[in-house]
């Protein structure tokens, strides 16, 4: 949970620092015009959903908390990216993008609520996946192919499962760094955060959904 935490500040200072620095540099490229301003691609790597933290932790577990919280979860794996965007300038591009994440499995104790409301079972597989608008800020580095680069946005979380199909609107922040590697193709390495939402309740799995974070491998093609 820890270095979770420790991810999403850091994801989200890098973030501002590299905003203030694209700014700052686009006044120097603002004349410059992208070739192929268009380009679409895709992308994999590993992500996790954050069920974990509806888990109490052993100092904190009674017989009522293992009656409306999950006892364990097993979550985390590859992902899969689209996404198609449009450089408007050097320094700045429009960026939309389809993510899926993988299937968590989430555990409850046989007399809990979750139980009780599903006739006596006692687990169930949760489903979550993105999509996003942002805008990408990027760095231009001078006689050098790579642009390191923060983008943030609003992205659309969807929860579906046996107990809950939810979209939920949260903000995104992701940093890395593209690498033009010929005039058409271009590569992209990074790590992204999406905020979820979760609130005390007597069933707390009820209405949460969780918050995402990834690391990802892009490869895209620039086209017009």
């Amino acid at each position: 949970m820890n270095n979770r935490i420790s991810l999403f500040f850091f994801v989200k200072v890098v973030s501002y620092i590299l905003f203030i620095l694209c700014i700052t540099n686009s006044q120097t490229y603002a004349q410059v015009t992208a070739n192929h301003p268009f380009y679409f691609g895709i992308g994999g790597g590993y992500g996790s959903t954050t069920w974990g933290q509806l888990v109490p932790s052993q100092n904190k577990t009674s017989v009522a908390m293992s009656m409306s919280t999950p006892t364990s979860v097993s979550e985390g794996g590859a992902i899969w990216n689209v996404f198609l965007g449009y450089e408007l300038m050097p320094t700045f591009s429009v960026e939309g993008s389809y993510t899926r994440y993988p299937v968590a499995k989430v555990y409850f104790d046989e007399m809990s609520l979750f139980a009780f409301d599903h006739d006596g079972r006692t687990q169930f597989f949760t489903k979550t996946e993105s999509t996003a608008l942002a805008g990408k800020f990027m760095l231009i580095l001078p006689n050098t192919r790579v642009k390191p680069f923060s983008t943030v946005g609003v992205a659309g979380v969807h929860r579906y499962d046996v107990i809950r199909d939810r979209w939920r609107v949260s903000p995104m922040f992701s940093v890395g760094f593209n690498y033009n590697i010929t005039e058409h193709i271009m590569g992209e390495a990074g790590i992204n955060y999406t905020g979820g939402y979760g609130e005390s309740e007597l069933d707390p799995a009820e209405d949460y959904v969780p918050f995402l974070y990834s690391a990802f491998l892009r490869l895209a093609y620039r086209f017009l």
